[in-house]
């Protein structure tokens, strides 16, 4: 009996003991459970903290692109103008030029009108000089030399610039030496090369001034003036005339 009662008490025991081991497992099982469960809610709250954030980028990366395109915006306004004002500017500088084309057209016209005009103008005065000095010519070649004298003299009284207003000088002192006025042509010769040192008419016209000297005999003077010719006309036609009557 005594054997029969321990083994009832031996059997207890263990149930007792397997008891107790698995009420430690699901203990265990249950803390393992709750720290996973906790590491599960630390994971979703980083994960709901990291949303947060790449939102809150996301909204800043956003709005930084909308400020970008609206900068871009606002530039591209901005070079619209300016290229709309270059464009302007530019149509208004070529308006001016074709304007300033258009006058410089017409002045360039105006101006060869006038330069025909002139040419024209300068055309009948030269040949208005070259009548009035044949006609001069002609009365001293008739021996009106009173008349050609007048007629000289008003040429190069009105047209001093004139070539042939030297030549017409000349003429006057010529006019008064055929007339035999000696004195008068000596005047006029003598003005003539004092007036016309590089004349066409100078080594001329100190021969003659030497022929009046000697028709108002006045030798000294006509030798001087001669003397003169020698030394600055010495391949005239005259120096040949003037060497022979000196000898």
């Amino acid at each position: 009996m005594m054997l029969r009662h321990y083994g009832i008490l031996s059997v207890g025991a263990a149930l007792i003991v397997s008891g107790a081991g698995c009420s430690n497992i699901t203990m265990l099982r249950t803390q393992e459970l709750r720290a996973v469960q906790q590491h599960v809610d630390s994971l979703r709250t980083d994960l709901m903290a990291l949303q947060k954030t790449m939102y809150e980028e996301q909204k800043t990366q956003t709005e930084i692109v909308r400020l970008i395109r609206a900068d871009q915006q606002l530039r591209f306004g901005e070079l619209d103008r300016k290229v709309s004002e270059i464009t302007s500017n530019l149509s208004e500088n070529q308006f001016r030029l074709s304007k300033i084309d258009e006058q410089t057209a017409d002045f360039r016209k105006k101006l060869e009108a006038k330069l025909i005009s002139d040419s024209m103008s300068q055309n009948s005065r030269t040949a208005e000089i070259e009548k009035l000095f044949q006609i001069a010519m002609s009365d001293f070649n008739a021996g009106r030399y009173g008349i050609a004298i007048n007629g000289f003299k008003d040429l190069f009284s009105q047209f001093p610039d004139s070539p042939l207003a030297a030549e017409a000088e000349y003429w006057v002192a010529e006019c008064n030496y055929a007339k035999r006025a000696y004195n008068a042509a000596e005047v006029d010769y003598i003005a003539y090369v004092k007036k016309y040192p590089q004349g066409a008419k100078f080594c001329v016209a100190l021969y003659k001034l030497g022929l009046a000297y000697e028709k108002q005999n006045k030798a000294k003077s006509k030798t001087m003036v001669w003397k003169k010719a020698l030394e600055q006309c010495p391949d005239s036609p005259e120096i040949q005339v003037i060497r022979a009557q000196m000898k």
